[in-house]
């Protein structure tokens, strides 16, 4: 009784080049940030800095609401410490963003 031959080269094994090249942790729900992210960056563009911050400070914390509720299997890309740890820092940074951005004084 031998131990499976794992010097074997992946040449010799397809079914193993097609668990290599799947993603371990699909990214999921985490698209909505990137979109999110994008409309404030438009926002940036057409110089409408408290928009954009608002929009940030929005993203951030509709991504915190996702992995507040979402399981681990659906998070994907949002899932990078506990669950807890991750709402608790998106919405923080999403309060804060969106607080700066209605504190600005914005004059012509």
């Amino acid at each position: 009784m031998s131990a499976p031959d794992r010097g074997r080269p992946l040449d010799d094994d397809p079914e193993a080049e097609r668990r290599a090249a799947r993603p371990r942790q699909p990214l999921g729900i985490w698209w909505l940030g990137v979109l999110g992210l994008g409309v404030a960056g438009v926002l940036l563009v057409t110089e409408n800095l408290r928009a954009y911050g608002y929009a940030v400070g929005v993203t951030m914390a509709v991504l915190a609401l996702l992995r507040a509720v979402l399981p681990e299997s659906r998070a994907g890309g949002l899932a990078v410490r506990g669950r807890w740890v991750d709402v608790a820092a998106m919405a923080l940074l999403g309060g804060a963003v969106a607080v700066l951005a209605s504190t600005l004084r914005l004059t012509s």
